[in-house]
């Protein structure tokens, strides 16, 4: 066993050990209560299915050969998904033996479990101390690396993951009752996780299909997403999350059917307001997270996912759609409808940015 793939093997114990049922993880869940926003059920499902505690030894090799070996790693964590640190940590520790973690603020409850079961694997630390030749992990809004990139010293190679959002794809013509209802359960589940706060929450619904099996297919996803309610309720959200929520629905019911719950919403685009080509992209409105979701109807998805590359981190579908979505599209996650959040464990979950990294200069 290699020096990268032993640390990642600790890595991969203490995290277990973390989430394993027993007080240490019930005083976890009460504090990730606090830190969060999210409802209990929420996260003891998210500790339950969206780690992912055991990958395959294909999926390892993977991961370690997405990252380059480095001198030190340090990682800035973000606080809207509080189990992305797993795989942070694991790109980190397959870089380098020398790790420094700076938790987001907002949300250190679930670093510090895991550290608390491995202190020797990572340093946690407020501030980071990055010399040249360093790799930098870090996780959070395309302003707040832009920001990060004029602090940094020359040298410094950056590992950027910013702002995105993932675009579930579900053909309909043709398919039966049961499928249909299988692929809203399926797409309630991608977008209840996390409160839809995540990089690969779906944001829109491709429906391959008429408008009217769209729209019938809209009332299907907001009936599952109403039923998840009580299974998943959702957290709090901040006064600027409900007033920007508010905006949306309002918005959106000027340009389509919207169906109103108590947790989130549906929308349907009207065809004719749809405008995906790649010349009219920035003037998309991507839904807010707290479960807001926006069916499109689309014939063909290609063009229309090609528009939202810069943005795109997963796509969510059918097996019969996977290979050929894969192909199209490279730099973006395609996983099966209700897995978009439990992505394999074989290297970032955001491939947008260059596996290499950015070597920062200054000008």
């Amino acid at each position: 066993m290699s020096t990268a793939a032993a640390r990642v093997a600790r890595l991969l114990a203490a995290t277990r050990r973390a989430v394993a049922p027993g007080a240490a993880r019930d005083a976890l869940v009460r504090r990730l209560e606090q830190t969060t926003g999210l409802s209990r059920p929420n996260i003891q499902a998210a500790l339950d299915e969206c780690l992912e505690l055991e990958p395959s030894p294909r999926e390892l090799e993977a991961l370690l050969a997405s990252v380059q070996p480095a001198p030190r790693a340090h990682v800035i964590l973000p606080s809207n998904v509080f189990v992305a640190a797993h795989r942070a940590l694991a790109l980190a520790l397959a870089a380098a033996a020398h790790v420094s973690v700076k938790p987001s603020r907002r949300e250190p409850a679930f670093t510090e479990a895991v550290h608390a079961q491995a202190p020797e694997l990572f340093e946690l630390t407020a501030e980071l101390a990055v010399a040249p030749g360093d790799h930098v992990f870090a996780y959070g809004s395309d302003t707040t690396l832009d920001g990060l990139r004029g602090a940094l010293p020359a040298g410094a190679v950056l590992h950027a993951h910013g702002s995105g959002f993932g675009v579930a794809v579900v053909e309909l013509e043709g398919a039966s009752a049961a499928a249909r209802a299988g692929a809203a359960l399926a797409i309630a589940r991608d977008t209840a996780r996390f409160d839809q706060r995540g990089c690969l929450s779906p944001r829109f619904v491709f429906a391959l299909g008429s408008p009217r099996a769209a729209a019938a297919f809209a009332g299907e996803l907001a009936g599952a997403l109403g039923e998840l309610e009580r299974e998943l309720p959702r957290g709090r959200l901040e006064p600027s999350e409900r007033a920007e929520a508010r905006w949306w629905v309002e918005c959106a019911a000027c340009l389509g059917p919207v169906w109103e719950l108590d947790g989130g919403c549906v929308s349907l685009r009207d065809p004719d307001a749809a405008h995906f080509e790649r010349e009219s992209v920035a003037a998309i409105e991507v839904p807010p997270p707290g479960r807001h979701l926006e069916v499109v109807p689309i014939a063909l998805p290609e063009l229309a996912l090609d528009s939202l590359a810069p943005w795109l981190t997963g796509v969510g579908c059918g097996a019969a759609l996977a290979s050929r979505l894969a192909a199209r599209l490279p730099r973006a996650r395609v996983s099966p409808l209700g897995c978009m959040q439990r992505p394999a464990f074989d290297g970032p979950a955001d491939r947008r940015p260059d596996p290499r990294g950015e070597v920062l200069a200054r000008t």
